[in-house]
């Protein structure tokens, strides 16, 4: 992230206070490795603050760090993202005061400082922090608060070894395994099991900054809409057809030219590319982030896969034709979570997977097994909540994202991290993270 090399004078920055202007990068870098340390940051209003996570860098449009965590005079504990400049201003010049990808900040830190808080897009302010201490040589007399004092609150004590460590794990991980499992199970009550396992794979597509499309374009293009609709044509016309009418709802295949690696519109404008009865009005363009949205990540390849995943498991319906496959994956002989990994893909015949092997294993644990653990409860269908219990404590580890990798530095020394082995305990570093900020 910082140029190899890259240190500071800091005597001289003091001495000649802000004339001389610093990079926000090496503003960053002084944050995450010095703010932590610090005993006297104060608010411009005066509360006292003090560092207990500096956040995990931004790597997309947003803030320059994300899910920190900061003791606040009067306040307790308060989770959010921080955003550095050298002058408070700049939060203005570069047009963070009209953009929501903001609203999250809790903090705004600055060299030059000329009021106590900053308006945020949504009308709320975030206060003010003068960062001219983090310039200072040494490490400001204090010592980071370690995460474990603030989860052993929570009911989740430091471990003593790396058994420990895992056993913590595999105990957040099946929380929060059994938190999403209820959340399904009231989507099954209020809208039937193959809408709420629909939604859930629909959110699991749209990853961090689309799930909310996602799940709005499934509401738009509802399940039993696109399945009845889909049952009255042949075989050979039902999955370019599903991906037309997800495509013309979602808003995205009138408003932006295709580009040669992303999937185009199928070439069929009869009638069954006209949005049957049961569907609502197309989004508006605007609700999808596309901006720093990698060509094989675009929301069209997504709503291909999705397509794709309909269409298979159209005889049986979702619900019932995943829940064979679940049953398949722990057959008595085994467990075999590769089953459950293969029936999620959907490969391209232009370029990458429409949902590689990586989003495949993510919609399996984030969504198919807690669906199947919550159908089985709610009405005695599925496989059975031991039988989607088996697999998730089988499934291998997912591709780690910035949060896990940030939660295993953070809460593991180097010789304890392999502790985190398999998706259990990868969703329990989740679950303490999700503790540390209040909700789940």
């Amino acid at each position: 992230m910082y140029p190899a090399g890259l240190t500071v004078n800091s005597r001289r920055l003091v001495s000649e206070g802000t004339k001389r202007r610093i990079p926000e990068r090496l503003l960053a870098k002084l944050w995450k490795e010095r703010a932590a340390r610090q005993t006297g940051l104060r608010t411009e209003a005066g509360q006292r603050l003090r560092v207990v996570y500096p956040g995990r860098l931004g790597t997309a449009a947003g803030p320059d760090f994300r899910d920190a965590l900061l003791e606040v005079e009067g306040l307790g504990l308060v989770r959010g993202d921080v955003e550095l400049h050298i002058r408070q201003s700049d939060w203005d010049s570069h047009g963070h005061g009209g953009d929501p990808n903001y609203n999250g900040v809790v903090v705004h830190g600055a060299l030059e400082v000329h009021s106590e808080e900053t308006r945020l897009q949504s009308g709320g302010q975030a206060p003010v922090v003068d960062l001219r201490a983090l310039l200072e040589e040494g490490p400001g007399g204090g010592h980071p608060l370690d995460l474990w004092q603030v989860l052993a609150r929570r009911g989740f004590p430091k471990p003593g070894s790396m058994d420990e460590a895992g056993e913590i794990l595999d105990r957040a991980g099946d929380l929060r395994f059994q938190l999403k499992s209820r959340w399904l199970a009231e989507c099954i009550r209020a809208d039937g099991p193959d809408q709420a396992l629909y939604q859930a794979l629909m959110e699991g597509l749209g990853y961090g900054s689309n799930r909310r499309p996602f799940i709005e374009l499934a509401f738009r293009a509802p399940y039993r809409a696109v399945a009845q609709a889909a049952t009255l044509l042949t075989p050979g016309e039902r999955l370019p057809a599903i991906r037309g009418w997800l495509g013309a709802c979602s808003g995205l295949d009138v408003s932006e030219s295709t580009r040669p690696s992303e999937p185009r519109r199928p070439k069929n404008t009869g009638p069954a590319m006209n949005r049957p009865k049961g569907f609502g009005p197309a989004m508006n363009h605007g609700e999808w982030r596309l901006f720093r949205v990698r060509p094989a990540n675009h929301p069209r390849r997504r709503i291909a896969g999705a397509a794709i995943i309909l269409d298979r498991f159209l005889e049986l319906g979702l619900a019932a034709g995943l829940g064979e496959v679940v049953a398949k994956a722990a057959d008595g002989k085994g467990v075999w979570p590769a089953k459950l990994t293969a029936a999620l893909g959907a490969g391209s015949p232009d370029g990458p997977a429409y949902v590689g092997s990586g989003r495949a294993r993510d919609l399996a644990v984030n969504a198919v097994l807690p669906f199947m653990h919550a159908w089985a409860e709610v009405s005695g269908q599925g496989p059975g909540p031991a039988v989607s219990a088996a697999v998730y404590h089988r499934f291998p580890r997912l591709t780690d994202n910035g949060l896990t990798r940030e939660m295993t530095e953070q809460l593991l020394p180097a010789r304890w991290r392999g502790a985190v082995a398999g998706a259990r305990r990868q969703q329990g570093l989740l679950h303490l993270s999700a503790l540390l900020k209040g909700s789940h």
